[in-house]
């Protein structure tokens, strides 16, 4: 089994690919009636889990090459880039709301622009993702020492607090999935001979049965998204997955994720089933395409690149 191969750029790309697939299919079919709707809905929150995942491997791998240089950068090249990329995708949902004549509240509107509201986007995995990021950095710079415990600690107090604002479990039911991500890349040796062993998974299993039966739910689904995340990497340590599309898809996951439900907002009105199908999946491609080289040149602008 090759778990360097399984965790290389190529690799986790090509999975984020078909997962962020998935995703749109599973969008899409909240606004149409698809064949593989109850297949998708079965998956739930699973589809997104190896996102998390992967940013969290890929956040501790930085961290250790780089060390506190890249954690004093977070702020700027991680946290305040991620904000400012789904800023600009937002002002679109904005004009979109406009142009078909929906009328949003000015505090929805501003609460839109913290991810803990929609004006039509996605937005969960949004206020996640900046979370985490903010996260990671306080645990690194403030709690050196014990830098991976103040992270599973924050991650925790996260599920409780949003269990407690939101009252709906995809806001939190994956989100140990980013420090389990840190942890295999962290300890990759270690994990890595644990995880190859079916014992493993076995024991997966009956902890997640051990929490049901306990009624703890809100871990039940945590311990099963982690799961499924290790049996990934198990799979391509032992066969690669090598897709073209899905690499490419895979470059475009943040921009496939925001901009998806533009093309099913604009769309959904006036087409149905197949054709409404392929309209959204070229308009979204293309939106992703450009959007992303929009990405660049405000991350080059100087103001962008001074910013401390």
């Amino acid at each position: 089994m090759n778990f360097k191969r399984a965790l290389n750029k190529e690799q986790t790309t090509c999975i984020n690919g078909i997962f962020v697939l998935f995703v749109f299919l599973s969008h899409f079919g909240q606004y149409e009636t698809m064949p593989w709707n109850n297949l998708l809905l079965a998956i739930g929150q699973l589809m997104v889990a190896p996102f998390l995942f992967y940013s969290g491997y890929g956040i501790m791998e930085q961290i250790k090459r780089r060390g506190i240089v890249y954690i004093d950068s977070m702020p700027r090249k991680r946290i305040l880039k991620f904000y400012i990329h789904f800023c600009m995708a937002l002002c679109i949902y904005l004009f979109l709301s406009f142009l078909l004549g929906k009328d949003y509240s000015f505090v929805r509107i501003v609460f839109s622009f913290t991810a803990l509201s929609s004006i039509g986007n996605s937005n969960w995995y949004v206020f996640a993702i900046l979370a985490m990021y903010s996260i990671v950095y306080i645990s690194f710079k403030q709690c050196k020492k014990h830098s991976m415990t103040s992270c599973i600690v924050f991650t925790i107090l996260y599920i409780i607090l949003m269990d407690v604002i939101k009252n709906q479990a995809w806001w939190y039911n994956i989100i140990l999935c980013f420090p389990a991500g840190m942890i295999l890349s962290k300890y990759k040796d270690r994990v890595c001979s644990i995880i190859r062993k079916p014992v493993f998974f076995v024991f997966m299993i009956t902890l997640a049965f051990s929490l049901y039966c306990l009624h703890l739910p809100i871990l039940v689904y945590e311990i099963i998204s982690i799961a499924f995340c290790f049996l990934i990497v198990d799979i391509c340590a032992y066969k690669e997955i090598k897709n073209s599309l899905f690499h490419f898809l895979g470059q475009y996951v943040f921009e496939i994720y925001i901009l998806q439900r533009i093309s099913m907002n604009l769309f959904d009105r006036y087409l149905n089933d197949w054709i409404y199908l392929v309209m959204c999946i070229l308009v979204t491609l293309i939106l992703a395409y450009y959007f992303k080289k929009l990405e660049t040149k405000v991350d080059g602008l100087h103001f962008f690149k001074n910013f401390s």
